[in-house]
C-alpha cells in the first residue's frame, strides 16, 4: 500500500513538471508573436497557473505524507496487537499448565493404582480444586479480553456507592478475619455515582481482596466523599506495600507482586480488570504504596450523567 502511494506521488510530480514545461514553451512562443500587452497578460496567466500547480503539488505531497504516516501507525498498531495477543496466549498457557499437570498426574496415579485407597479421597479433592482453579483462570481471562476489546455490556445508572461498599465489605469480612484483618467502614455520607453497579462492585471486590491477600493482622479502611462532582473512593491497607518497580507493573496482565503470597487459583488479572472497568465507567484510578507500610487505591467515578 505504501509503495502504491509513493508511485502515485511520483506520477503527480511528473505530470506537474510536464505542465510547467509546456507553459514555459508556450510563453516563449507567445513572446515571439504577440504584442507586449497580450504577452504580459499571458505571462501573468501562465505564472498564476504555475503557482497554483505548485500549491497543488505541495498539498498532494503533504496529503500523501499524512496517509503514509497513518498507514505506518496502523501497521504498528496491528503488530502491537498481535504481539499482545501472542503474549496473552503465552501467559494464559503458562498459568493453566500447572493445574492441568496436577490433574493429569493424579489421574494417572489413580489409573495405575499408585495412589493408596486412603489417599484417593484427597486426590479427588485435589482434582476438584485444580478444576475450579482452571475455571477461575478461564473466566478471568475471558472477562479481561472482553474488556480489552470493549465488548462489555456497560449499563450505567445513578445509585448510592456507599450501599455497594458496605455490601462488599460484609461479603469479605470473614475472609479478612481469617488472616487477622479488620475492614473499617469510614463512609459517613451518602455519595451518588453514575456507573454500572455490578462493575463498581467488582472493582471494590478485587481491590479489597487484593488488600486482604497482602495484609496480615492489619487494618483495611474504606472511605468515600465527593470531589468536584465525582465520587472519591479511598481503600487503604497496612499490608506489605510495594516497591516503585512493583507499582509500575501493577496494572499488567498476569503480574503478581509477591508470588509467594498468591493464593491458589489467582490469575494475576485482578488489577488489570480493575483498570479496564474504571475506564469503562469514565473514571480514574491511582495507587500509592510504601514497602512495609501499606498501599492506597484512589478511585474517581462520575456522580452524575455528563
Amino acid at each position: 500500500m505504501i509503495r502504491d502511494e509513493q508511485m502515485k506521488k511520483g506520477r503527480i510530480e511528473k505530470l506537474l513538471i510536464i505542465l510547467i514545461l509546456m507553459f514555459v514553451l508556450a510563453t516563449l512562443l507567445i513572446l515571439c508573436h504577440l504584442n507586449e500587452l497580450i504577452t504580459i497578460l499571458v505571462l501573468t496567466l501562465i505564472t498564476a497557473i504555475g503557482v497554483y500547480g505548485l500549491i497543488l503539488l505541495k498539498k498532494q505531497v503533504s496529503l500523501l505524507g499524512k496517509q503514509q504516516h497513518e498507514i505506518k501507525f496502523l501497521k504498528n498498531k496491528i503488530v502491537a496487537q498481535r504481539d499482545e495477543e501472542a503474549a496473552m496466549l503465552s501467559n494464559a498457557s503458562h498459568e493453566m499448565r500447572t493445574p492441568l499437570t496436577t490433574i493429569a498426574g493424579i489421574a494417572e496415579g489413580l489409573q495405575y493404582g499408585v495412589i493408596s485407597p486412603d489417599e484417593q479421597q484427597h486426590s479427588y479433592d485435589l482434582i476438584k480444586e485444580e478444576a475450579d482453579r482452571l475455571t477461575r483462570l478461564i473466566k478471568s481471562t475471558l472477562s479481561y479480553e472482553r474488556l480489552r476489546q470493549q465488548q462489555l455490556d456497560n449499563r450505567p445508572e445513578q445509585f448510592s456507592v456507599v450501599s455497594v461498599i458496605r455490601r462488599q465489605i460484609e461479603q469479605l469480612t470473614k475472609q479478612a478475619e481469617s488472616v487477622g484483618d479488620e475492614i473499617q467502614d469510614l463512609t459517613e455520607q451518602d455519595v451518588i455515582v453514575y456507573a454500572d453497579p455490578d462493575q463498581v462492585a467488582q472493582i471494590l471486590t478485587n481491590i479489597l481482596a487484593n488488600a486482604i491477600q497482602f495484609t496480615t493482622n492489619g487494618i483495611i479502611t474504606v472511605a468515600v466523599d465527593e470531589i468536584a462532582g465525582q465520587a472519591h473512593i479511598v481503600i487503604s491497607d497496612t499490608g506489605i506495600g510495594m516497591t516503585e518497580d512493583q507499582l509500575g507493573k501493577i496494572w499488567q496482565r498476569y503480574y503478581k507482586a509477591d508470588p509467594s503470597r498468591t493464593k491458589r487459583g489467582e490469575s494475576g488479572l485482578g488489577m488489570a480488570i480493575v483498570k479496564q472497568l474504571v475506564s469503562a465507567n469514565h473514571g480514574e484510578i491511582k495507587v500509592s504504596s510504601k514497602l512495609g507500610i501499606g498501599t492506597t487505591f484512589e478511585i474517581l467515578l462520575p456522580s452524575k450523567i455528563n
